[in-house]
């Protein structure tokens, strides 16, 4: 064998195993995250009765839970927005309870996003203060591990501290587009809760529907009419699909 010929085997052997890209660990990911843990009376005082199940009402979020991983297993799915059709109806509520309930499943991952970037609730609730306004982690200049907030290890959050007036504008950027994607890649969720606002006061659900897999509307008992409930399944319908719409403030969350 000449010289060429052998330099032409080691042009085709395998890269030495420092030069290979390394393997992407989302569970190293997701341990690199900040920590904040909301104690039980917090929790209590935001009606977060799926962190405890002290309360009887908490099965209904458990049956929410089952029924919307299941339908997002046979999709494919794992992006939810979570919306109602005015303020009031108790949308956030929703949204932590189920988070929590899903998070009890110590194989899911689950991600909220607090896109109610009008009226962001959701740390408040919590009391766990944002340091970074979610207009600044969606427009790319924040990374994903500088911004998003773990409660517990297979739950994380992410956080506005202030709110915004141009949501609906940044929502179509399409960086928004590829900061979620880079937010799945990383992260690797099985579910991911979108806390919108009012499909009816605003177009920033809309405006974000197609980054979402489906949708989930919260009307609430005493608030919200039949045809609050029909106009938004219409409008909303016609670009993704409706998992449901809950009742809320009823005798108990109830699905139909």
């Amino acid at each position: 064998m000449n010289d060429e010929q052998t330099q032409d085997l080691e042009d085709l052997s395998p890269a030495p195993e420092d030069n290979l890209p390394a393997v992407h660990d989302p569970d190293v990911f997701w341990d690199s995250l900040a920590v904040a843990v909301p104690d039980e009376a917090q929790l209590a005082d935001a009606k977060v009765i799926s962190a405890t199940r002290d309360h009887p009402a908490h099965a209904a979020f458990d049956m929410l839970r089952t029924r919307l991983l299941q339908a997002l297993s046979d999709n494919g799915w794992t992006r939810v927005a979570v919306t109602a059709p005015t303020r009031g109806c108790g949308s956030s509520f929703v949204t932590l309870n189920l988070a929590y309930a899903a998070a009890r499943l110590e194989n899911t991952r689950t991600v909220v996003m607090d896109l109610d970037l009008r009226a962001p609730s959701l740390g408040a609730m919590l009391n766990i203060e944002a340091t970074d306004d979610m207009t600044d982690y969606l427009s790319g200049e924040i990374a994903p591990e500088d911004f998003l907030i773990a409660t517990q290890r297979n739950l994380a959050f992410g956080l506005s501290a202030g709110p915004a007036d141009n949501s609906a504008e940044m929502f179509q950027a399409t960086m928004t587009g590829d900061v979620l994607d880079e937010l799945g890649d990383l992260l690797e969720p099985d579910l991911v809760l979108f806390d919108m606002p009012p499909a009816l006061e605003y177009d920033d659900v809309l405006a974000f529907l197609p980054y979402v897999d489906a949708v989930l509307v919260v009307a609430g008992g005493g608030v919200t009419s039949a045809e609050e409930v029909t106009k938004v399944e219409q409008i909303l319908s016609e670009v993704k699909p409706i998992l449901g719409v809950m009742l809320n403030k009823a005798d108990g969350p109830v699905s139909y």
